[in-house]
């Protein structure tokens, strides 16, 4: 027989250690538990010698048998049962002894009353959430789906956890979404879906938002961006076009920066968290319309500005024109503004226009010309400004950006009127 080796030896008793240690904890963290537990109980059973008829006092006590194994199952059961016997009404009893019975695996008086917990909680989601859980568990699957349904529907907080409930014990999609997803929930099981990486069960779902007209803009937003995300670029512009209209005489959305952003989707995204850079809109100075972008810059950083962007669907393999009107006052270093586009979600980079924009301008018309690739359908429009190496790097100054447009080039003429 061969012997341990040194090896081995050391995993065994780094295991032993281990399990010593989790030992340990177990009974560090449960021990005042139940030592707590102990306390409670002794001034429950003083007060019930006392009040013997009081039906609270009799589920408190069970409760403590209960959960602390302080006493054995049939006393536990016993006081519940009492308890009901003086407050029929009382719900927190018959939960419990319905978790006693589930536990004993005494199913026929499991289901009794946990059908009568649910005729007397019919519309409180605490309940009806611990009954889904104990109707799952005696496998009434039906009393579950209704339970589950109406938590759902009146209780948003539990939403994420019916839906995850819903799809680790049922799993079932179609199920799921026929029985247990009112209306009022789609938006938040979308969202569930969305953050689950399920996209093709995500479908079904935005039909019924559609024909329910439930379309909340967050919800469409984050739908709008996981699409494009997973090349679903079509059905992303599709849904972009049904609720907020179709572009106007430019692929880019809102180009003036006249209308209020909505926050995501095919708009223009802004992050205004860039350390050295304030991003706002300016009335007073604009190329046309009410307003202009606006970026400052404050000197103090050599920032990394990627900070305004949109995503645009577009045709692969075609050739486009982007352009805009950029105003700058006192924009340092030489690493000024400029304009780049790349694939998404790829990432792959297309093109940037050359050189960025510095020093003080008046309005000019500047931008790029670029051929998008074969597998390419959505891409990225993003104002930039990079990293400099040189030691004077800290930019500063004031940019304005208006009247951004995004044109697919069909011939020489109409890359020139572009």
């Amino acid at each position: 027989m061969d012997k341990p080796s040194v090896s081995n030896i050391g995993l065994r008793i780094f295991l032993l250690v281990v399990t010593v240690f989790l030992i340990e904890e177990t009974v560090r963290l449960w021990l005042p538990l139940v030592i707590l537990g102990e306390v409670e109980m002794n001034s429950v059973e003083r007060s019930l010698v006392f009040n013997p008829a009081d039906a609270e006092l009799n589920f408190h006590l069970a409760e403590l048998y209960h959960m602390f194994m302080l006493a054995n199952e049939e006393k536990s059961e016993a006081l519940y049962v009492k308890s009901v016997e003086l407050n029929p009404l009382f719900s927190s009893s018959w939960l419990g002894l319905t978790e006693m019975f589930v536990e004993n695996g005494e199913k026929e008086k499991a289901l009794s009353t946990l059908g009568r917990l649910s005729e007397l909680t019919p519309l409180s989601s605490g309940f009806l959430w611990e009954e889904s859980i104990l109707a799952l568990r005696v496998n009434d699957r039906q009393m579950a789906i209704k339970n589950l349904r109406l938590v759902a529907k009146t209780d948003p907080e539990k939403r994420s956890d019916v839906f995850s409930l819903s799809w680790n014990v049922i799993d079932d999609p179609k199920l799921i979404l026929d029985e247990i997803i009112s209306d009022e929930a789609l938006p938040d099981y979308l969202w569930y879906l969305i953050s689950k990486d399920k996209l093709d069960d995500t479908f079904p779902v935005w039909k019924r938002m559609k024909e329910s007209g439930v379309t909340l803009n967050w919800t469409v937003l984050k739908y709008i961006e996981f699409l494009s995300a997973k090349g679903r670029i079509s059905e992303a512009s599709s849904i972009w076009s049904g609720i907020f209209g179709k572009r106007e005489n430019s692929i880019v959305w809102n180009g003036g920066f006249e209308k209020d952003l909505v926050g995501g989707g095919f708009d223009w995204i802004i992050w205004n968290f860039a350390e050295g850079a304030k991003i706002d809109f300016d009335q007073e100075k604009r190329f046309e319309g009410v307003k202009s972008l606006r970026v400052r810059f404050d000197g103090k950083h050599n920032i990394d500005f990627y900070h305004v962007f949109q995503i645009v669907p577009v045709e692969p393999d075609a050739d486009y024109t982007l352009t805009s009107y950029m105003s700058t006052q006192d924009i340092t270093t030489t690493n000024g503004i400029t304009w780049e586009v790349y694939c998404y979600p790829k990432a792959n980079m297309i093109k940037a226009m050359e050189p960025p924009l510095t020093g003080t301008n008046d309005w000019r018309r500047v931008g790029l010309s670029f051929h998008t690739p074969s597998d390419c359908d959505s891409i990225v429009v993003r104002l930039r400004r990079y990293v400099s190496t040189k030691f004077d790097r800290y930019i500063s100054g004031t940019v304005w950006v208006d009247d951004v447009k995004l044109f697919k080039v069909e011939s020489k003429a109409d890359a020139k009127s572009g």
